[in-house]
C-alpha cells in the first residue's frame, strides 16, 4: 500500500436511526483494523491530509457528525453519548464489526463514549486533544464566553500562516489562521459544542469509565492547548495502563493543522506499533 491508495476515497452515506450520515472512506484492507475519524470542531466533509495518511496503513472511515453541516445542533440530539450510539450504527452500516477509533476534539469525546459504552467496538483509541474529561482544578475553557480573538489564541499555538487542504483538488494552500475558512470551520463548530454541552464540558461518568480503559490508548496533545488543559493528558496517560502520552511543543488545540507530519507519523506510528524520536515531541507533560 502507498501513498495513491491513502489518497483515493469514496463517499458514501449510512443510516444511523434518523440519520442519513455521510461519511469518506479511503486505503486498502490489510493485517490492521479499519479505522475510524471522528472529527473536532472544525467538521468533516473533506480528505485531509491527517485521513490520507491513516489510509496509507488500512481502511479509514471518517463521518460527519450531524449538525455540522448546518452549524447547529439537529433534533433528535440531546447529549454527547448520542453521537456514540450513532456511530456504532455507522459501523454496521459499513460492515465495519472493530476498528480502532481516532477521535480528536469533541471527536475525541465521542470516542471515549463509544470505547467504554460500546468496548466490543473498540480495538484501540488515539485521543488527540479530547474533550470529555471533568477536571475541577484544570476545566476545558467555556466555549460560549470566548470571542472570536480569544477562541483563536486559545485554539492555536501561534497565529499567523498555516498550511491547509485546498477545497478543491489535492494538495495544501498558505491561509492565515485567524482570517482564513479553517478558523471560521472551528469557530462554527464551537458554537454548536457550546450548544450542546451547556457549560458542562466533562461528564464525572465518563471520567471515572475512562480509569477502567484497558485497551492500547494513544494520547496526543498540544502542549500550548488552551481550550483543553494539558492537565487532561496526564490524567489520561495516568489511568489508562497501556497508553502512550505524546506531548507536541508549539501547538496548542489543533496538532493535526499546526503540527500535520508528526501529528500524522505519530497516529502511524500507534497504529503499526512503531516506536521512534521525534523532533519537538516529549513523551511527558
Amino acid at each position: 500500500m502507498g501513498a495513491g491508495d491513502g489518497a483515493i476515497f469514496t463517499r458514501g452515506t449510512a443510516q444511523a436511526g434518523a440519520f442519513r450520515i455521510p461519511y469518506l472512506l479511503g486505503g486498502l484492507r490489510r493485517d490492521l483494523e479499519p479505522v475510524l475519524y471522528l472529527h473536532g470542531f472544525g467538521g468533516g466533509g473533506r480528505w485531509e491530509s491527517f485521513q490520507m495518511a491513516l489510509g496509507t496503513v488500512t481502511l479509514t472511515i471518517a463521518p460527519q457528525l450531524p449538525g455540522w453541516a448546518a452549524a447547529a445542533v439537529p433534533k433528535g440530539i440531546a447529549a454527547v453519548r448520542d453521537y456514540a450510539a450513532l456511530m456504532a450504527q455507522v459501523l454496521d452500516a459499513a460492515g465495519l464489526d472493530r476498528v480502532a477509533v481516532v477521535g480528536h476534539s469533541f471527536g475525541g469525546w465521542v470516542a471515549q463514549y463509544l470505547a467504554t459504552e460500546h468496548p466490543a467496538r473498540v480495538t484501540r483509541l488515539a485521543l488527540i486533544d479530547s474533550l470529555g474529561l471533568d477536571v475541577p482544578e484544570a476545566p476545558t475553557a467555556e466555549l460560549a464566553a470566548l470571542d472570536e480573538d480569544a477562541f483563536a489564541a486559545r485554539a492555536f499555538g501561534k497565529l499567523g500562516l498555516v498550511a491547509t487542504a485546498q477545497a478543491y483538488g489535492f494538495g495544501a494552500e498558505w491561509q492565515n489562521i485567524r482570517q482564513g475558512p479553517e478558523f471560521e470551520r472551528q469557530w462554527k463548530g464551537r458554537g454548536l459544542v457550546a450548544h450542546l454541552a451547556a457549560g458542562r464540558y466533562g461528564d464525572p461518568a465518563l471520567t471515572a469509565a475512562m480509569q477502567s480503559l484497558r485497551i492500547p490508548t494513544l494520547v496526543m496533545w498540544g502542549r500550548l492547548d488552551g481550550i483543553v488543559p494539558l492537565r487532561h493528558a496526564e490524567l489520561l496517560h495516568r489511568w489508562v495502563p497501556a497508553s502512550t502520552l505524546r506531548v507536541l511543543d508549539r501547538a496548542g488545540h489543533l496538532p493535526i493543522i499546526e503540527k500535520p507530519e508528526t501529528a500524522n507519523r505519530l497516529i502511524r506510528n500507534f497504529l503499526l506499533g512503531i516506536e521512534e524520536p521525534l523532533a519537538e515531541v516529549s513523551t511527558e507533560a
